[in-house]
């Protein structure tokens, strides 16, 4: 067996009293692309920052081509040839393309930086991911897809021989995702090493060489991608046998109570002559390709930003929604695409994150009703099985998929009448998508209706009750999602 290009040696890491990485021993070869699985609070992210450098083993050692590695650094790890693409983007706004892709290694020309080199440079590396990026557009500019595709490129640039990915296509649209995929083969071809971590399944099995399950922060078992199945691979991740919850057919909600209706709802620019309704404990779905104008349409029922054309009913009465405050007192909320910029208040607490719109209901003559507080938290941990510490832990404390929990039951705790979800499952694992599409069930049998939109086409016809596509800013089509295929939605959208 070759030596290792890289590898953790019975690697832990202590987080104070929460032991988050437990002994674990993997490595990868050159040449290979090597997944990493498991729940959200698994340890994934964990150990690819120690990877990185972003954070320092409590116990163990990583080893480079059989030698001892120290990062004390992002730089170190570089140096060794190590990149990251990390799953949130951290590109700066106002700066170029080309000036993200080379921020700190620009080409220098004596003391100065020789800019028509640097750009030569990183639009090779950006052309090597995507072609159809403009090198000399600032970043603010591009869709997330793009901002995604760009730092990827920029983690290639460090000339890593290890670049690790962390669910790199949770923001990409097919075709982008295609262009990913291409590079990665290509990156393996030349010698590259890749540690994949996605929550889509199908995308491990068709790139992997090797599958690694992580289960609360230990290593569990090495998997064959070309003998395995999503099943097994669920049930190593969670530990138990898991099925998802079918999906029944609800002929009653025909003739239920419209709760949300949309006409001609038109933004210059995002979107035109949007229609739909929406009914008293119906979840409807919304499919199609990142770019198509769901998240604007959603925005602007919300009312983070004013339509040009359209009216909007809530409830049979015709409203003109200026702002999210009016739209949250009328029992409409919407939970955002960005968590990270738009969900969560980094500084505060778990209860704080999941009370704090419903903080009058804790409040007393004199103070605050804390302990109810907290036991009402507590109550929506138990319920979405969110993993936690301690509800007064602050939120960055927790992973990204049980920060994604968090918002969701601030909203139910919240008892709103209309939820309007954009792709909440975004970085969450297998079963805890199962998990949330039975609690939004249940929820919606007491009455809460739900738009659900989703770039996962299965995951929208398993959670819907009717589903309808949008495509460059138009609704193409509108069906019941037990007629619905994934090939009769792209069908719908590409009419």
């Amino acid at each position: 067996m070759p030596t290792f290009a890289f590898e953790a040696r019975n690697v832990s890491r202590n987080f104070g009293v929460v032991q988050a990485l437990k002994n674990v021993s993997l490595g990868i070869h050159e040449g290979e692309v090597h997944a990493i699985i498991g729940e959200n609070g698994a340890g994934k992210s964990t150990l690819m920052n120690i990877f990185c450098g972003k954070l320092q083993p409590s116990e163990g050692e990583l080893a480079r081509v059989g030698q001892n590695a120290v990062f004390h650094s992002p730089i170190d790890a570089q140096n060794a040839g190590v990149g990251i693409a990390p799953q949130e983007v951290s590109l700066i706004p106002q700066l170029t393309v080309f000036e993200n892709i080379l921020l700190g290694a620009q080409r220098t020309k004596g003391i100065h930086i020789d800019w028509r080199a640097t750009r030569n440079v990183a639009v090779e590396h950006l052309h090597a991911v995507d072609d159809t990026i403009d090198p000399d557009s600032p970043v603010h500019h591009l869709s997330k897809a793009q901002q995604q595709l760009v730092q990827i490129a920029r983690a290639a640039a460090t000339h890593a021989k290890i670049l690790i990915f962390d669910e790199p296509t949770a923001a990409l649209t097919y075709r982008e995702t295609e262009k990913l995929y291409s590079y990665i083969r290509s990156f393996r071809s030349s010698g590259g090493s890749v540690f994949y971590i996605s929550h889509r399944l199908d995308e491990v099995l068709a790139l992997s060489d090797r599958i690694s399950v992580l289960r609360d922060g230990a290593f569990i078992t090495e998997l064959n991608p070309r003998t395995t199945t999503k099943e097994e691979m669920v049930n190593h991740m969670v530990g138990r046998e898991v099925s998802r919850t079918a999906r029944q057919s609800r002929p009653q909600l025909a003739n239920a109570e419209t709760v949300l209706r949309v006409e001609g709802l038109s933004r210059a620019g995002e979107f035109e002559n949007v229609s739909f309704d929406l009914r008293k404990g119906e979840i409807l779905g919304v499919s199609g390709l990142v770019g198509a104008g769901r998240t604007e349409v959603a925005k602007c029922i919300f009312g983070l930003t004013q339509r040009n054309a359209g009216q909007i009913e809530i409830f049979g009465e015709q409203r003109n929604i200026r702002s999210p405050a009016e739209a949250i007192n009328l029992g409409l909320v919407y939970l955002p695409e960005e968590r990270k910029q738009e969900g969560i208040f980094p500084l505060l607490s778990i209860a704080e994150n999941m009370a704090m719109p419903n903080l009058e209901q804790f409040r007393s003559l004199l103070r605050m009703r804390m302990a109810d507080m907290f036991a009402e938290v507590q109550d929506y941990v138990n319920r979405l099985k969110i993993k936690i510490g301690s509800p007064k832990d602050r939120i960055t404390s927790l992973s990204g998929g049980n920060q994604q929990k968090v918002i969701i039951a601030r909203w139910l705790m919240k008892k709103a009448k209309i939820l309007i979800m954009d792709e909440p499952t975004r970085g969450i694992d297998v079963n805890a998508k199962f998990e949330i599409q039975r609690e939004l069930r249940r929820f919606t049998e007491s009455g809460l209706s739900i738009i659900f939109i989703s770039s996962e086409i299965e995951e929208v016809i398993d959670v819907s009750d009717r589903i309808i596509v949008m495509h460059e800013g138009r609704v193409k089509g509108v069906c019941d999602a037990g007629e619905a295929s994934p090939e009769r939605l792209m069908q719908l959208a590409m009419a």
